[in-house]
Protein backbone atom coordinates (compact mmCIF):
# COMPACT_ATOMS: atom_id res chain seq x y z
CA UNK A 1 0.00 0.00 0.00
CA UNK A 2 2.68 2.57 1.09
CA UNK A 3 4.40 1.69 -2.05
CA UNK A 4 1.24 2.25 -4.55
CA UNK A 5 1.28 5.30 -2.55
CA UNK A 6 4.86 6.66 -3.31
CA UNK A 7 4.15 5.43 -6.46
CA UNK A 8 1.11 7.22 -7.31
CA UNK A 9 2.66 10.44 -5.31
CA UNK A 10 5.86 10.52 -7.70
CA UNK A 11 3.90 10.73 -10.99
CA UNK A 12 1.75 13.28 -9.82
CA UNK A 13 4.99 15.42 -8.91
CA UNK A 14 6.62 14.50 -12.20
CA UNK A 15 3.53 15.80 -13.84
CA UNK A 16 3.57 19.43 -12.48
CA UNK A 17 7.41 19.38 -12.95
CA UNK A 18 9.06 21.12 -16.17
CA UNK A 19 10.48 18.65 -18.83
CA UNK A 20 14.19 17.88 -17.79
CA UNK A 21 16.78 20.00 -20.16
CA UNK A 22 18.11 17.50 -22.97
CA UNK A 23 22.01 17.40 -22.90
CA UNK A 24 23.60 18.95 -25.66
CA UNK A 25 25.48 16.17 -27.14
CA UNK A 26 28.02 16.25 -30.63
CA UNK A 27 26.30 14.43 -32.29
CA UNK A 28 22.82 16.86 -31.39
CA UNK A 29 24.87 20.03 -32.85
CA UNK A 30 26.17 17.78 -36.01
CA UNK A 31 22.46 17.15 -36.64
CA UNK A 32 21.67 20.84 -36.16
CA UNK A 33 24.77 21.59 -38.54
CA UNK A 34 23.96 19.02 -40.95
CA UNK A 35 20.78 20.55 -41.42
CA UNK A 36 22.26 23.55 -42.17
CA UNK A 37 24.79 22.49 -44.97
CA UNK A 38 21.74 20.75 -46.61
CA UNK A 39 19.50 23.56 -46.59
CA UNK A 40 22.30 26.01 -48.42
CA UNK A 41 23.11 23.01 -50.54
CA UNK A 42 26.58 22.60 -49.03
CA UNK A 43 28.65 19.51 -48.93
CA UNK A 44 31.29 19.49 -46.08
CA UNK A 45 34.85 18.45 -46.73
CA UNK A 46 35.88 15.14 -45.35
CA UNK A 47 36.88 14.59 -42.34
CA UNK A 48 40.69 14.93 -41.64
CA UNK A 49 43.67 12.27 -40.79
CA UNK A 50 44.85 11.40 -37.18
CA UNK A 51 48.04 13.00 -37.68
CA UNK A 52 46.84 16.13 -38.88
CA UNK A 53 44.04 16.34 -36.05
CA UNK A 54 46.13 15.71 -33.65
CA UNK A 55 48.26 18.50 -34.83
CA UNK A 56 45.26 20.80 -34.52
CA UNK A 57 44.45 19.79 -31.29
CA UNK A 58 47.61 20.42 -29.80
CA UNK A 59 48.25 24.05 -31.19
CA UNK A 60 44.46 25.02 -30.15
CA UNK A 61 44.38 23.52 -26.69
CA UNK A 62 48.23 23.53 -25.62
CA UNK A 63 49.15 26.16 -28.20
CA UNK A 64 52.53 24.03 -29.74
CA UNK A 65 52.60 21.44 -32.09
CA UNK A 66 52.84 17.81 -30.66
CA UNK A 67 56.13 15.98 -28.92
CA UNK A 68 57.32 12.59 -31.54
CA UNK A 69 56.76 10.08 -28.90
CA UNK A 70 52.72 11.47 -28.86
CA UNK A 71 52.37 11.32 -32.56
CA UNK A 72 53.78 8.05 -32.96
CA UNK A 73 51.08 6.94 -30.05
CA UNK A 74 48.40 8.47 -31.24
CA UNK A 75 49.21 6.71 -34.85
CA UNK A 76 49.31 3.36 -33.78
CA UNK A 77 46.13 3.81 -31.36
CA UNK A 78 43.27 1.88 -33.59
CA UNK A 79 40.65 2.44 -30.25
CA UNK A 80 37.41 4.17 -31.39
CA UNK A 81 37.95 6.82 -28.69
CA UNK A 82 41.42 7.67 -29.61
CA UNK A 83 40.62 11.12 -30.21
CA UNK A 84 38.48 11.91 -27.80
CA UNK A 85 41.06 10.31 -25.18
CA UNK A 86 43.76 13.13 -26.82
CA UNK A 87 41.25 15.49 -26.00
CA UNK A 88 40.81 14.41 -22.38
CA UNK A 89 44.73 14.15 -22.06
CA UNK A 90 45.37 17.54 -23.04
CA UNK A 91 43.00 18.98 -20.42
CA UNK A 92 44.32 17.15 -17.93
CA UNK A 93 47.99 18.48 -19.12
CA UNK A 94 49.88 21.52 -17.78
CA UNK A 95 50.23 22.82 -21.19
CA UNK A 96 46.63 23.51 -21.10
CA UNK A 97 46.66 26.32 -18.20
CA UNK A 98 50.34 27.78 -19.82
CA UNK A 99 48.28 28.01 -22.84
CA UNK A 100 45.25 29.52 -21.66
CA UNK A 101 47.09 31.82 -19.22
CA UNK A 102 49.07 33.47 -22.06
CA UNK A 103 45.40 33.67 -24.26
CA UNK A 104 43.79 35.50 -21.50
CA UNK A 105 46.70 37.45 -20.96
CA UNK A 106 47.24 38.51 -24.32
CA UNK A 107 43.20 39.26 -24.30
CA UNK A 108 42.84 40.93 -21.00
CA UNK A 109 46.56 42.51 -20.54
CA UNK A 110 47.61 43.07 -24.16
CA UNK A 111 51.81 43.08 -25.08
CA UNK A 112 52.64 46.27 -23.55
CA UNK A 113 51.87 47.70 -20.48
CA UNK A 114 53.72 50.79 -20.03
CA UNK A 115 54.43 52.01 -15.48
CA UNK A 116 55.75 50.95 -12.76
CA UNK A 117 52.43 49.82 -11.19
CA UNK A 118 51.59 46.52 -12.83
CA UNK A 119 53.01 43.88 -11.56
CA UNK A 120 52.94 41.30 -14.85
CA UNK A 121 54.58 38.19 -12.69
CA UNK A 122 51.75 39.13 -10.40
CA UNK A 123 49.17 39.26 -12.66
CA UNK A 124 50.12 36.02 -14.88
CA UNK A 125 50.34 33.64 -11.23
CA UNK A 126 47.24 34.53 -10.71
CA UNK A 127 45.88 33.91 -14.00
CA UNK A 128 47.84 30.38 -14.06
CA UNK A 129 46.22 29.43 -11.01
CA UNK A 130 42.58 30.13 -12.79
CA UNK A 131 43.01 27.34 -15.28
CA UNK A 132 45.14 25.58 -13.50
CA UNK A 133 42.38 24.68 -11.20
CA UNK A 134 39.77 24.76 -13.84
CA UNK A 135 37.98 27.68 -12.42
CA UNK A 136 34.36 27.92 -13.40
CA UNK A 137 34.23 30.93 -15.82
CA UNK A 138 31.72 33.15 -13.85
CA UNK A 139 33.96 32.92 -10.83
CA UNK A 140 36.95 33.66 -12.51
CA UNK A 141 35.19 36.64 -14.13
CA UNK A 142 33.82 37.44 -10.95
CA UNK A 143 37.08 37.20 -8.91
CA UNK A 144 38.47 39.67 -11.71
CA UNK A 145 35.96 42.39 -11.47
CA UNK A 146 35.72 42.32 -8.29
CA UNK A 147 39.75 42.31 -7.07
CA UNK A 148 40.90 44.19 -4.57
CA UNK A 149 44.17 44.09 -2.11
CA UNK A 150 47.65 44.87 -2.80
CA UNK A 151 48.96 44.45 -6.69
CA UNK A 152 53.17 43.54 -5.91
CA UNK A 153 55.82 42.47 -3.14
CA UNK A 154 57.04 45.00 -4.94
CA UNK A 155 60.89 44.92 -6.41
CA UNK A 156 62.71 44.88 -9.55
CA UNK A 157 60.98 45.50 -13.28
CA UNK A 158 62.67 42.31 -14.12
CA UNK A 159 60.64 40.48 -11.46
CA UNK A 160 57.29 42.17 -12.53
CA UNK A 161 57.84 41.03 -16.04
CA UNK A 162 58.65 37.48 -15.38
CA UNK A 163 62.77 37.71 -15.83
CA UNK A 164 63.84 36.86 -12.30
CA UNK A 165 66.56 34.62 -11.51
CA UNK A 166 65.31 30.90 -10.20
CA UNK A 167 66.75 32.22 -6.39
CA UNK A 168 65.16 35.50 -6.22
CA UNK A 169 61.75 33.46 -7.46
CA UNK A 170 62.14 31.02 -4.53
CA UNK A 171 62.84 34.06 -1.98
CA UNK A 172 59.77 35.93 -3.64
CA UNK A 173 57.95 33.03 -2.72
CA UNK A 174 58.61 32.83 0.62
CA UNK A 175 58.32 36.75 1.45
CA UNK A 176 55.69 38.44 4.26
CA UNK A 177 54.46 40.08 1.40
CA UNK A 178 53.37 37.20 -0.37
CA UNK A 179 50.03 36.66 1.61
CA UNK A 180 48.60 40.10 0.38
CA UNK A 181 48.97 40.15 -3.18
CA UNK A 182 46.25 39.72 -5.16
CA UNK A 183 47.58 39.21 -8.68
CA UNK A 184 44.32 40.38 -10.22
CA UNK A 185 44.53 44.13 -9.60
CA UNK A 186 46.78 44.11 -11.79
CA UNK A 187 44.39 44.34 -14.62
CA UNK A 188 42.41 46.86 -13.04
CA UNK A 189 45.69 49.17 -12.43
CA UNK A 190 46.39 48.87 -16.30
CA UNK A 191 43.42 51.05 -16.23
CA UNK A 192 44.44 53.37 -14.19
CA UNK A 193 44.45 56.85 -16.11
CA UNK A 194 41.39 55.42 -18.39
CA UNK A 195 38.85 54.24 -16.66
CA UNK A 196 36.14 54.95 -19.76
CA UNK A 197 38.93 51.98 -21.59
CA UNK A 198 37.99 49.93 -18.60
CA UNK A 199 34.30 50.04 -18.98
CA UNK A 200 34.66 49.76 -22.90
CA UNK A 201 36.97 46.56 -22.31
CA UNK A 202 34.32 44.98 -19.66
CA UNK A 203 31.67 44.85 -21.55
CA UNK A 204 33.12 44.24 -24.97
CA UNK A 205 35.25 41.18 -23.56
CA UNK A 206 32.55 39.75 -21.00
CA UNK A 207 29.69 40.57 -22.89
CA UNK A 208 30.04 40.76 -26.33
CA UNK A 209 29.27 44.33 -26.83
CA UNK A 210 30.35 47.03 -28.72
CA UNK A 211 30.11 50.10 -26.73
CA UNK A 212 33.41 51.85 -26.19
CA UNK A 213 32.24 54.42 -29.04
CA UNK A 214 29.36 55.54 -26.98
CA UNK A 215 32.14 57.17 -24.73
CA UNK A 216 32.39 59.94 -26.91
CA UNK A 217 28.92 60.41 -28.62
CA UNK A 218 25.68 58.73 -29.39
CA UNK A 219 25.92 56.70 -32.46
CA UNK A 220 23.35 57.40 -34.98
CA UNK A 221 21.96 53.89 -35.85
CA UNK A 222 23.45 51.96 -32.76
CA UNK A 223 21.64 50.90 -29.42
CA UNK A 224 24.12 52.51 -27.33
CA UNK A 225 24.29 55.96 -26.40
CA UNK A 226 26.48 58.02 -24.21
CA UNK A 227 24.41 57.94 -20.95
CA UNK A 228 24.08 54.07 -21.25
CA UNK A 229 28.48 54.14 -21.24
CA UNK A 230 28.26 56.54 -18.51
CA UNK A 231 26.00 55.16 -16.00
CA UNK A 232 27.81 51.72 -16.76
CA UNK A 233 31.15 53.39 -16.21
CA UNK A 234 30.03 54.88 -12.37
CA UNK A 235 29.82 50.98 -11.67
CA UNK A 236 33.81 51.30 -11.38
CA UNK A 237 33.63 54.64 -9.80
CA UNK A 238 33.87 53.69 -6.23
CA UNK A 239 37.33 51.84 -6.95
CA UNK A 240 40.69 53.42 -6.17
CA UNK A 241 44.27 52.57 -6.38
CA UNK A 242 45.78 53.98 -2.96
CA UNK A 243 49.58 54.17 -3.12
CA UNK A 244 51.56 51.73 -0.45
CA UNK A 245 55.07 53.17 -1.11
CA UNK A 246 55.52 56.84 -0.99
CA UNK A 247 58.22 59.11 -2.58
CA UNK A 248 61.29 57.64 -4.78
CA UNK A 249 60.52 53.57 -5.37
CA UNK A 250 63.77 51.64 -7.30
CA UNK A 251 61.31 48.98 -8.91
CA UNK A 252 57.78 48.16 -8.61
CA UNK A 253 55.21 50.46 -7.10
CA UNK A 254 52.75 48.80 -4.57
CA UNK A 255 49.80 49.71 -4.92
CA UNK A 256 46.20 48.80 -2.96
CA UNK A 257 42.72 48.67 -5.26
CA UNK A 258 40.25 49.20 -2.73
CA UNK A 259 36.57 50.44 -3.10
CA UNK A 260 35.15 53.55 -1.59
CA UNK A 261 32.11 53.89 -0.65
CA UNK A 262 31.05 58.00 -2.19
CA UNK A 263 32.55 58.82 -5.29
CA UNK A 264 34.90 61.53 -5.26
CA UNK A 265 34.62 65.10 -4.92
CA UNK A 266 37.52 65.86 -6.88
CA UNK A 267 39.65 64.91 -9.25
CA UNK A 268 41.91 62.16 -8.12
CA UNK A 269 45.70 61.79 -8.59
CA UNK A 270 45.51 58.76 -10.95
CA UNK A 271 42.30 58.09 -12.00
CA UNK A 272 40.08 61.10 -13.80
CA UNK A 273 36.21 59.64 -12.74
CA UNK A 274 35.02 63.36 -13.28
CA UNK A 275 33.05 62.03 -16.19
CA UNK A 276 31.39 59.24 -14.36
CA UNK A 277 31.24 60.31 -11.25
CA UNK A 278 28.12 61.72 -11.17
CA UNK A 279 25.71 59.39 -13.28
CA UNK A 280 23.53 56.65 -12.13
CA UNK A 281 25.09 53.40 -11.93
CA UNK A 282 23.69 51.78 -14.14
CA UNK A 283 23.86 47.91 -15.93
CA UNK A 284 23.17 47.11 -19.70
CA UNK A 285 19.34 45.91 -19.56
CA UNK A 286 18.61 49.02 -17.00
CA UNK A 287 19.20 47.32 -13.54
CA UNK A 288 20.40 49.99 -11.07
CA UNK A 289 23.15 50.09 -8.49
CA UNK A 290 22.51 52.96 -6.65
CA UNK A 291 21.52 51.35 -3.52
CA UNK A 292 24.13 48.65 -3.59
CA UNK A 293 26.40 48.41 -0.84
CA UNK A 294 29.25 48.22 -3.54
CA UNK A 295 28.91 48.62 -7.07
CA UNK A 296 31.59 46.79 -8.36
CA UNK A 297 30.51 44.22 -7.19
CA UNK A 298 26.91 44.14 -8.12
CA UNK A 299 27.72 44.78 -11.43
CA UNK A 300 30.02 41.72 -11.21
CA UNK A 301 27.51 39.40 -9.73
CA UNK A 302 24.60 40.85 -12.64
CA UNK A 303 27.26 40.24 -15.60
CA UNK A 304 27.82 36.38 -14.50
CA UNK A 305 24.13 35.89 -13.63
CA UNK A 306 22.62 32.76 -15.65
CA UNK A 307 19.60 35.76 -16.35
CA UNK A 308 22.37 38.12 -18.41
CA UNK A 309 21.56 37.48 -22.24
CA UNK A 310 25.00 38.35 -23.05
CA UNK A 311 27.69 36.68 -21.31
CA UNK A 312 27.64 33.01 -21.53
CA UNK A 313 26.74 33.38 -25.17
CA UNK A 314 29.48 35.76 -25.73
CA UNK A 315 32.34 33.26 -24.21
CA UNK A 316 30.35 30.51 -26.32
CA UNK A 317 30.77 32.67 -28.95
CA UNK A 318 34.70 33.51 -28.58
CA UNK A 319 35.39 29.27 -27.80
CA UNK A 320 33.70 28.37 -30.91
CA UNK A 321 36.06 31.03 -33.37
CA UNK A 322 38.95 29.69 -31.50
CA UNK A 323 38.45 26.06 -32.46
CA UNK A 324 36.30 26.48 -35.36
CA UNK A 325 37.90 29.39 -37.16
CA UNK A 326 34.60 31.72 -36.94
CA UNK A 327 32.26 32.89 -34.22
CA UNK A 328 28.32 32.89 -34.96
CA UNK A 329 28.93 36.17 -34.11
CA UNK A 330 31.65 38.04 -36.29
CA UNK A 331 33.69 39.90 -34.98
CA UNK A 332 33.44 37.70 -31.72
CA UNK A 333 32.82 41.30 -29.67
CA UNK A 334 30.32 42.45 -31.33
CA UNK A 335 26.64 41.11 -30.28
CA UNK A 336 23.97 43.60 -31.84
CA UNK A 337 20.83 43.58 -33.49
CA UNK A 338 22.32 44.46 -36.61
CA UNK A 339 24.98 41.78 -36.69
CA UNK A 340 22.65 38.51 -35.85
CA UNK A 341 24.70 35.79 -35.00
CA UNK A 342 24.49 32.49 -37.74
CA UNK A 343 22.57 29.49 -36.43
CA UNK A 344 21.35 31.30 -33.06
CA UNK A 345 19.18 28.38 -32.17
CA UNK A 346 23.09 26.27 -31.69
CA UNK A 347 24.61 28.88 -30.21
CA UNK A 348 21.61 29.35 -27.60
CA UNK A 349 21.95 25.58 -27.07
CA UNK A 350 25.68 25.73 -26.16
CA UNK A 351 25.09 28.80 -24.15
CA UNK A 352 22.68 26.53 -22.28
CA UNK A 353 24.91 23.73 -22.05
CA UNK A 354 27.78 25.76 -20.57
CA UNK A 355 25.39 27.60 -17.69
CA UNK A 356 24.08 23.74 -17.05
CA UNK A 357 28.13 22.17 -16.65
CA UNK A 358 28.59 25.25 -14.18
CA UNK A 359 30.22 27.25 -16.67
CA UNK A 360 32.93 24.53 -17.51
CA UNK A 361 35.16 25.73 -19.74
CA UNK A 362 36.88 22.17 -19.94
CA UNK A 363 33.56 20.60 -20.59
CA UNK A 364 32.55 22.96 -23.61
CA UNK A 365 35.97 22.82 -25.44
CA UNK A 366 35.39 18.82 -24.61
CA UNK A 367 32.13 18.73 -26.28
CA UNK A 368 33.34 21.30 -29.25
CA UNK A 369 36.23 18.94 -30.11
CA UNK A 370 34.17 16.50 -30.28
CA UNK A 371 31.97 17.43 -33.26
CA UNK A 372 32.13 16.26 -36.72
CA UNK A 373 32.83 20.33 -37.86
CA UNK A 374 36.04 20.68 -35.76
CA UNK A 375 37.38 17.41 -37.43
CA UNK A 376 36.64 18.59 -40.65
CA UNK A 377 39.38 18.88 -43.43
CA UNK A 378 40.56 22.68 -44.67
CA UNK A 379 39.76 21.87 -48.00
CA UNK A 380 37.52 20.04 -50.49
CA UNK A 381 33.34 19.90 -50.29
CA UNK A 382 30.88 21.21 -52.46
CA UNK A 383 28.60 24.14 -52.47
CA UNK A 384 29.18 27.60 -52.20
CA UNK A 385 30.30 29.24 -48.65
CA UNK A 386 33.05 31.46 -49.67
CA UNK A 387 33.31 32.74 -45.82
CA UNK A 388 33.19 29.26 -44.55
CA UNK A 389 30.10 30.69 -42.06
CA UNK A 390 28.83 27.48 -41.80
CA UNK A 391 31.84 25.57 -40.82
CA UNK A 392 31.87 22.84 -43.80
CA UNK A 393 35.85 23.03 -43.81
CA UNK A 394 38.53 23.61 -41.10
CA UNK A 395 39.84 27.41 -40.91
CA UNK A 396 43.63 28.03 -42.53
CA UNK A 397 45.48 29.95 -40.06
CA UNK A 398 48.90 31.17 -39.51
CA UNK A 399 50.66 30.11 -36.07
CA UNK A 400 50.86 33.16 -34.13
CA UNK A 401 53.33 34.53 -32.83
CA UNK A 402 54.42 32.81 -29.75
CA UNK A 403 52.69 29.33 -30.98
CA UNK A 404 55.33 29.75 -33.95
CA UNK A 405 58.16 30.06 -31.31
CA UNK A 406 56.90 27.53 -29.01
CA UNK A 407 56.76 25.47 -32.23
CA UNK A 408 60.09 26.30 -33.21
CA UNK A 409 61.79 25.11 -30.49
CA UNK A 410 59.71 22.03 -29.71
CA UNK A 411 60.51 21.11 -33.13
CA UNK A 412 63.94 21.64 -33.24
CA UNK A 413 64.72 19.86 -29.68
CA UNK A 414 66.14 23.51 -28.82
CA UNK A 415 65.45 23.68 -25.28
CA UNK A 416 68.86 22.47 -23.99
CA UNK A 417 70.32 25.14 -26.15
CA UNK A 418 68.70 27.34 -25.08
CA UNK A 419 69.61 26.74 -21.21
CA UNK A 420 73.29 26.35 -22.43
CA UNK A 421 73.36 29.74 -24.20
CA UNK A 422 71.27 31.74 -21.30
CA UNK A 423 71.90 30.32 -18.06
CA UNK A 424 70.18 31.51 -15.06
CA UNK A 425 68.78 34.23 -18.04
CA UNK A 426 67.12 31.91 -20.09
CA UNK A 427 63.67 33.69 -19.01
CA UNK A 428 65.36 36.51 -20.14
CA UNK A 429 66.37 35.49 -23.60
CA UNK A 430 62.82 33.81 -23.83
CA UNK A 431 61.43 37.29 -23.35
CA UNK A 432 63.32 38.80 -26.07
CA UNK A 433 62.76 35.60 -28.61
CA UNK A 434 58.86 36.44 -28.02
CA UNK A 435 59.35 40.29 -28.83
CA UNK A 436 61.60 39.64 -31.81
CA UNK A 437 58.52 36.85 -33.26
CA UNK A 438 55.99 39.42 -32.23
CA UNK A 439 57.08 42.62 -33.24
CA UNK A 440 57.03 40.47 -37.14
CA UNK A 441 54.79 37.96 -36.51
CA UNK A 442 51.42 39.67 -35.15
CA UNK A 443 48.57 37.97 -37.62
CA UNK A 444 45.42 39.22 -37.92
CA UNK A 445 43.19 36.60 -36.57
CA UNK A 446 39.81 37.67 -38.74
CA UNK A 447 41.58 37.41 -42.19
CA UNK A 448 41.82 33.63 -43.42
CA UNK A 449 45.11 32.95 -45.76
CA UNK A 450 45.29 30.01 -48.34
CA UNK A 451 49.43 30.30 -48.62
CA UNK A 452 52.24 32.33 -46.92
CA UNK A 453 51.56 36.35 -47.44
CA UNK A 454 53.90 37.08 -45.00
CA UNK A 455 56.23 40.67 -45.28
CA UNK A 456 60.11 40.34 -46.34
CA UNK A 457 61.13 41.14 -42.81
CA UNK A 458 59.14 38.18 -41.74
CA UNK A 459 60.48 35.91 -44.61
CA UNK A 460 63.83 36.33 -43.74
CA UNK A 461 63.60 36.25 -40.12
CA UNK A 462 62.41 32.08 -40.76
CA UNK A 463 64.87 31.81 -43.74
CA UNK A 464 68.12 33.27 -42.74
CA UNK A 465 67.42 33.99 -38.61
CA UNK A 466 69.66 33.35 -35.90
CA UNK A 467 66.75 30.99 -34.17
CA UNK A 468 66.36 28.96 -37.12
CA UNK A 469 69.43 28.87 -38.83
CA UNK A 470 70.92 27.25 -35.32
CA UNK A 471 67.60 25.33 -34.92
CA UNK A 472 69.15 23.06 -38.64
CA UNK A 473 72.43 22.61 -37.02
CA UNK A 474 73.49 19.33 -35.57
CA UNK A 475 74.37 20.97 -32.16
CA UNK A 476 74.57 18.20 -29.40
CA UNK A 477 70.88 17.50 -27.75
CA UNK A 478 68.90 19.18 -30.52
CA UNK A 479 66.40 17.25 -33.02
CA UNK A 480 68.85 17.06 -35.69
CA UNK A 481 71.82 15.78 -33.50
CA UNK A 482 69.19 12.98 -32.50
CA UNK A 483 68.38 12.00 -35.68
CA UNK A 484 71.57 11.88 -37.13
CA UNK A 485 72.77 9.69 -34.15
CA UNK A 486 69.92 6.91 -34.70
CA UNK A 487 71.11 4.00 -36.15
CA UNK A 488 68.91 2.73 -38.99
CA UNK A 489 68.67 3.82 -42.15
CA UNK A 490 68.14 7.47 -44.03
CA UNK A 491 64.47 6.66 -44.41
CA UNK A 492 64.19 6.66 -40.55
CA UNK A 493 65.93 10.08 -40.04
CA UNK A 494 64.14 11.12 -42.14
CA UNK A 495 60.95 10.04 -40.51
CA UNK A 496 62.19 10.81 -37.49
CA UNK A 497 62.69 14.80 -38.59
CA UNK A 498 59.29 14.81 -40.43
CA UNK A 499 57.36 13.42 -36.87
CA UNK A 500 59.30 16.40 -34.85
CA UNK A 501 58.38 19.21 -37.39
CA UNK A 502 55.05 18.21 -39.18
CA UNK A 503 53.94 16.09 -36.82
CA UNK A 504 52.87 13.14 -39.51
CA UNK A 505 55.19 10.51 -41.47
CA UNK A 506 56.47 11.01 -44.50
CA UNK A 507 54.70 10.03 -47.92
CA UNK A 508 57.10 6.98 -49.60
CA UNK A 509 57.56 9.78 -52.55
CA UNK A 510 59.32 12.16 -49.84
CA UNK A 511 61.32 9.59 -48.24
CA UNK A 512 62.32 8.42 -51.74
CA UNK A 513 62.89 12.50 -52.76
CA UNK A 514 64.82 12.94 -49.51
CA UNK A 515 66.84 10.10 -49.53
CA UNK A 516 68.10 10.50 -52.83
CA UNK A 517 68.73 14.56 -52.29
CA UNK A 518 71.14 13.90 -48.45
CA UNK A 519 73.45 10.85 -50.44
CA UNK A 520 74.07 13.37 -53.51
CA UNK A 521 77.39 14.16 -53.82
CA UNK A 522 78.11 17.54 -52.41
CA UNK A 523 80.73 20.26 -51.07
CA UNK A 524 81.00 21.04 -47.38
CA UNK A 525 80.02 24.54 -47.13
CA UNK A 526 81.99 27.29 -44.80
CA UNK A 527 79.82 29.32 -42.29
CA UNK A 528 79.65 33.21 -42.17
CA UNK A 529 83.56 33.90 -40.28
CA UNK A 530 83.35 35.12 -36.56
CA UNK A 531 82.42 38.66 -36.23
CA UNK A 532 80.37 39.24 -39.62
CA UNK A 533 77.01 40.73 -40.02
CA UNK A 534 74.48 37.88 -39.30
CA UNK A 535 71.42 38.14 -41.23
CA UNK A 536 68.69 39.38 -38.93
CA UNK A 537 71.57 42.65 -38.33
CA UNK A 538 71.39 43.07 -41.70
CA UNK A 539 67.89 42.95 -41.95
CA UNK A 540 67.10 45.46 -39.58
CA UNK A 541 67.37 48.90 -41.64
CA UNK A 542 64.95 47.16 -44.05
CA UNK A 543 62.48 46.44 -41.45
CA UNK A 544 62.81 49.95 -39.71
CA UNK A 545 62.10 51.57 -43.29
CA UNK A 546 58.84 53.51 -43.03
CA UNK A 547 58.03 51.94 -39.44
CA UNK A 548 57.46 53.82 -36.25
CA UNK A 549 59.21 51.43 -34.05
CA UNK A 550 62.81 49.12 -34.73
CA UNK A 551 62.44 45.61 -34.66
CA UNK A 552 64.04 44.06 -31.44
CA UNK A 553 67.56 43.02 -32.34
CA UNK A 554 68.75 39.16 -32.52
CA UNK A 555 68.78 37.85 -29.13
CA UNK A 556 70.68 34.70 -29.84
CA UNK A 557 73.40 36.72 -32.00
CA UNK A 558 75.53 37.78 -29.27
CA UNK A 559 75.58 34.65 -27.45
CA UNK A 560 76.21 32.38 -30.49
CA UNK A 561 79.78 32.08 -29.14
CA UNK A 562 78.90 30.08 -26.21
CA UNK A 563 77.69 26.96 -29.07
CA UNK A 564 80.23 24.62 -29.31
CA UNK A 565 81.30 24.58 -33.32
CA UNK A 566 79.73 21.04 -34.95
CA UNK A 567 82.17 19.46 -37.61
CA UNK A 568 80.57 19.41 -40.95
CA UNK A 569 80.16 16.58 -43.05
CA UNK A 570 78.30 16.79 -46.45
CA UNK A 571 75.82 14.36 -45.15
CA UNK A 572 74.77 16.27 -42.03
CA UNK A 573 74.91 19.34 -44.15
CA UNK A 574 72.42 17.80 -46.30
CA UNK A 575 70.01 17.01 -43.54
CA UNK A 576 70.54 20.79 -42.10
CA UNK A 577 69.22 21.57 -45.69
CA UNK A 578 66.06 19.17 -44.81
CA UNK A 579 65.53 20.20 -41.84
CA UNK A 580 65.99 23.93 -42.70
CA UNK A 581 63.58 23.53 -45.50
CA UNK A 582 60.80 21.82 -43.36
CA UNK A 583 60.78 24.29 -40.76
CA UNK A 584 59.91 26.86 -43.66
CA UNK A 585 56.85 25.04 -45.37
CA UNK A 586 53.86 26.56 -45.21
CA UNK A 587 52.85 22.73 -43.60
CA UNK A 588 54.47 23.71 -40.62
CA UNK A 589 53.85 27.76 -40.53
CA UNK A 590 49.81 26.89 -40.29
CA UNK A 591 46.97 25.42 -37.92
CA UNK A 592 45.49 23.42 -40.74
Amino acid sequence: MNALFFFIAGLAATAGAPPARAELTPARIDRMLEAEWKKAGITPARPVDDARFLRRLWLDIAGVIPPPDAVKAFLADRSPERRARAVDALLASPRYAEHWTAYWDEVLMGRQVRGAVVDRAAWRKWLHRQFAENRPYDRFVYDLLTAAGQNSPGGAYARAAGLEMPAAQGALEGSADESRVNGAVNWLLKYAQAPGDLTGTVSRVFLGVQIQCAECHDHKTEKWKQEDFRRLAACFAQTRPVPIDRGQVKGMRRIEVRDLMLPALRRPRIMDRSPFAGATPTALDGTDFSSAPNRRQALAAWIVDAKNPWFARAIVNRIWAHFLGRGFVEPITDFRESNPPVMPTLLDALAEEFRASGHDLKHLIRLICATRAYQLAPSGGKGIDADNKLWARARLKALGPVELLDSLIAAAGLEPVLERVAGQNREALRFALERQFTFLFDVDEEQEQKEFEGTIPQALLLLNGSLVNRAATPIPGTALAQALALPGSDAEKIESLYLRVLSRKPTPAEVKRWTAFVNAPRDVIMSEPAGAAGPWERLRPLAGQGARRRPPGDPLALMARRLAPVPATPKSQAYEDLLWALLNSSEFAFRA
